[in-house]
C-alpha cells in the first residue's frame, strides 16, 4: 500500500520530471566552490571525487540520486533526456539566459549524459555527440574537465573500434602542459580506461604511444599527493602491460622515471608497490632485454623481499613476482641477482600464500647456473626445502611442490656439486622414513617416493650405497612399500622414473631389495610394453602464463623444454637399464646366489621379462 503511495500519488510523471529536471541543472553542475578547490588544491579534488564518501557532499549525491531515478525511471526519462543533452551548444545556449546560468544548464547536460551512460546507450550515439560538440574554453577550464570526463564513461559503454583513434587524440590533447593539472589527470584516468576495455587494440594505439609517455612523464613531474602518483604510475603499467614489446624503445625512459618515484614514496609502501609492479611489467615486456637491468632492481627485490625489513610486509608478494619475472627473464646471473641466493631459505619458510613462487624463484636459479648456485646456497637451500616436504602440516599439494623443485636440483646439479649437500640436510633419510613407516596417504607418499627415485636416477652410486647401510629388514620393508607405490602414480613419465628406480636398486646385495624382486618384474614388464611416448603426456614446461605472451615465456619455458628433453624418464631405454642392472645384480651377488633370487620371481612374469629384454 505504501508504495502504490509512493509511486501513485507522490512520484508523480510531473513531479520525477521536475526532480530531475532541478537534480541537472542546479545541484549537478560544478559549483564556484570546486572551481576554487581545482586552482588551490587540484589534486586533492580529484582524490575526493574518486573516494567512496560521497554521501558527504551534496553534489556527488545528487549525482547518485539522479542515476537511480533514471535507471528507476528509464523508459520515462531516457528518450526525454537523450533529446536535451543531444543538442548543440549553439542550439542550447540561443536564448535569453545570462552566460553562467547558460553554463550551468550546459554543464548540467554534459554530467547527466556521462552518468546516465548505460541508461541512454540506445538513445545517444556518444561518437556523434562528440563529434558536433567541440572543447572550447570555460571557466576554470571545467568544460574540457567535463569532456575528458565523458570519454572515460562512454568508452566502456558504447565506443565502436574505429571511432577509438578519435578519442586518443581528444585526451592526448586534453592532456598537455598547457591545460589545468585537473583537465590533465582526468584525461589521463580516462585514456587508462580506454587501455584497460576489453575492445582496446594495441596496433591502433602505437602512433599514439610516444605522446602517451610524455604526457604522463609531464603530469608526473607536477603532481605531489602519494595518490595523485599512484594513479598515475598504474596507468603507466596498465599501457606497458598491454603494448608490450612496442615499448621497447621507451624502456630506458620509464627505468629512469624509477630513482625519483622510489626516493618520493619513501615510507609510502602502498606508493612502492605501484613502482614495483611497473617494474614488473617493463621486465616483462623487454624479455631477455632485461638481464642489462639486474643490478638495477636487485636492491629493490632486497627491500622488498628480506625478513629483517619491516617493508617486508607490505611489499613482499610484489617484491616476489617481481624477482621471479626477473629470473624467468634472465639470460645469466650477475652477483647482485646471486647475492640474492641468501634470502630464499628463509622465504622457504615465511609463509604458504607466496611458496609456490618462491620455489618457482629456486627453479629458476637452478636452470640458468645450477653449479653457480650451490657452490655457496645449495646447503641452505635444500636444507629449507628438507624442512618443508617434512612438515606433516603442510598440503599434499604444498609437499609435492617441494619436492618439484627438489627434483629439479637434482636433476641440474651434478653429483659432485649438490651430493653432499643431499646427503648433508638429511632428506633422502627422511624421504626413505617416510616410505618405510607409510603413515601417510598413498597421495603424499608417491611424492617422497618419486624424489628417491629420482635419485636413484641421478645420482646412482649415492643411492646404492644408501641403501646398502640400511639393515635388510627395514631395506625390505622400504623396498616392497616403494613398489606397492607405483600403482598410485598415474603420470606415465613418473611411472617410468619409478621403474628406473627399481632398476637401480636392484644393483645391490642387500637382501633387504632382492627380496622385492618379484614384485619389480611385473612393474618393468608393463613399463616394457607401453610402446606410446611418454612426452605426449608430460611436461615440465611452466603453464602459469599464455605461450603467447611475450618473450619471457619463451626463455623460460625453452630452458624447460631442454630440461625436459634430458630427463631419463624419456631419454633413457628402459631395456639396456635393466639389462644393465641384471648383470651388476649378477656380478656382485655371484651366479648362484643369483639364480636363487631370481627363482622367487613368477615363471610366468620371468619368461615375460626375458622375452621383452631380448
Amino acid at each position: 500500500r505504501c508504495r502504490q503511495v509512493i509511486d501513485g500519488e507522490i512520484l508523480t510523471p510531473d513531479v520525477i520530471a521536475k526532480m530531475a529536471e532541478l537534480l541537472m541543472f542546479y545541484y549537478i553542475p560544478l559549483k564556484p566552490k570546486d572551481l576554487e578547490r581545482w586552482q588551490d588544491d587540484p589534486e586533492g579534488w580529484m582524490t575526493d571525487e574518486e573516494s567512496d564518501f560521497w554521501n558527504f557532499d551534496v553534489r556527488r549525491c545528487a549525482e547518485h540520486l539522479f542515476t537511480d531515478l533514471v535507471s528507476q525511471e528509464r523508459d520515462r526519462l531516457a528518450p526525454e533526456l537523450a533529446k536535451l543533452v543531444m543538442q548543440t551548444d549553439e542550439g542550447a545556449t540561443n536564448d535569453s539566459r545570462s552566460p553562467i546560468e547558460q553554463h550551468f544548464r550546459r554543464e548540467g547536460r554534459y554530467a547527466a549524459l556521462g552518468l546516465c551512460a548505460n541508461d541512454l546507450y540506445d538513445h545517444v550515439d556518444f561518437c556523434k555527440w562528440l563529434g558536433q560538440h567541440r572543447v572550447e574554453e570555460s571557466p576554470m577550464g571545467v568544460a574540457k574537465w567535463r569532456m575528458a570526463w565523458l570519454v572515460g564513461k562512454w568508452v566502456v559503454v558504447k565506443f565502436p573500434a574505429d571511432q577509438r583513434p578519435h578519442a586518443y587524440t581528444l585526451l592526448l590533447e586534453l592532456a598537455q602542459s598547457d591545460e589545468l593539472l585537473v583537465v590533465r589527470i582526468e584525461a589521463l584516468s580516462s585514456l587508462m580506461r580506454c587501455i584497460d576495455d576489453w575492445d582496446f587494440d594495441p596496433e591502433q594505439f602505437a602512433p599514439f604511444l610516444k605522446p602517451a609517455f610524455e604526457c604522463i612523464t609531464n603530469v608526473l613531474a607536477k603532481v605531489d599527493m602519494p595518490e595523485t602518483r599512484m594513479r598515475v604510475v598504474n596507468f603507466l603499467s596498465s599501457i606497458v602491460q598491454r603494448m608490450q614489446r612496442e615499448i621497447v624503445p621507451y624502456a630506458e625512459s620509464i627505468i629512469s622515471l624509477i630513482p625519483p618515484l622510489w626516493q618520493s614514496a619513501a615510507g609510502e609502501n602502498m606508493y612502492q608497490t605501484t613502482i614495483l609492479v611497473l617494474i614488473t611489467k617493463v621486465i616483462e615486456a623487454l624479455g631477455a632485454q632485461s638481464t642489462s637491468l639486474q643490478s638495477f632492481v636487485a636492491p629493490l627485490v632486497r627491500h622488498s623481499t628480506d625478513l629483517t625489513d619491516p617493508a617486508h610486509v607490505y611489499l613482499i608478494e610484489d617484491g616476489i613476482e617481481l624477482w621471479l619475472i626477473l629470473i624467468r627473464n634472465a639470460t645469466a646471473l650477475d652477483s647482485s641477482l646471486m647475492e640474492l641466493l641468501q634470502l630464499l631459505p628463509g622465504l622457504l619458510q615465511y609463509s604458504t600464500e607466496t611458496l609456490r613462487k618462491v620455489l618457482k624463484v629456486v627453479e629458476g636459479y637452478v636452470l640458468i647456473d645450477a653449479p653457480g648456485v650451490f657452490h655457496n646456497n645449495g646447503l641452505a637451500i635444500v636444507e629449507a626445502l628438507h624442512a618443508l616436504v617434512s612438515d606433516t602440516n603442510l598440503t599434499v599439494r604444498a609437499t609435492a611442490a617441494g619436492y618439484n623443485t627438489l627434483n629439479m636440483i637434482v636433476q641440474c646439479v651434478p653429483f659432485e656439486a649438490g651430493g653432499k649437500a643431499i646427503i648433508d640436510s638429511n632428506v633422502l633419510w627422511t624421504a626413505f622414513t617416510f616410505i618405510v613407516e607409510k603413515k601417510e596417504a598413498e597421495l603424499a607418499l608417491v611424492h617422497h617416493a618419486g624424489f628417491l627415485s629420482r635419485i636413484a636416477v641421478h645420482y646412482p652410486q649415492l643411492f646404492r650405497e644408501f641403501v646398502l647401510a640400511q639393515e635388510a629388514t627395514l631395506a625390505g620393508t622400504f623396498a616392497k612399500n616403494w613398489v606397492d607405490l607405483f600403482d598410485d602414480v598415474g603420470n606415465v613419465a613418473q611411472r617410468r622414473l619409478f621403474a628406473l628406480g627399481f632398476a637401480v636398486a636392484i644393483a645391490t646385495t642387500n637382501d633387504g631389495i632382492l627380496e622385492a624382486l618379484p614384485l619389480m618384474v611385473p612393474v618393468w614388464n608393463e613399463i616394457m610394453s607401453d610402446t606410446g611416448s611418454s612426452l605426449v603426456y608430460f611436461s615440465d614446461v611452466d603453464d602459469d602464463l599464455p605461450d603467447d605472451y611475450g618473450e619471457v615465456v619463451v626463455a623460460e619455458n625453452k630452458r624447460r623444454q631442454l630440461l625436459l628433453n634430458a630427463d631419463p624418464a624419456h631419454k633413457f631405454d628402459i631395456k639396456h637399464v635393466l639389462a644393465d642392472s641384471m648383470n651388476e645384480c649378477e656380478r656382485l651377488n655371484g651366479a648362484d646366489r643369483f639364480h636363487a633370487i631370481v627363482a622367487r620371481v613368477d615363471a610366468a612374469d620371468f619368461e615375460d621379462f626375458k622375452n621383452q629384454l631380448s
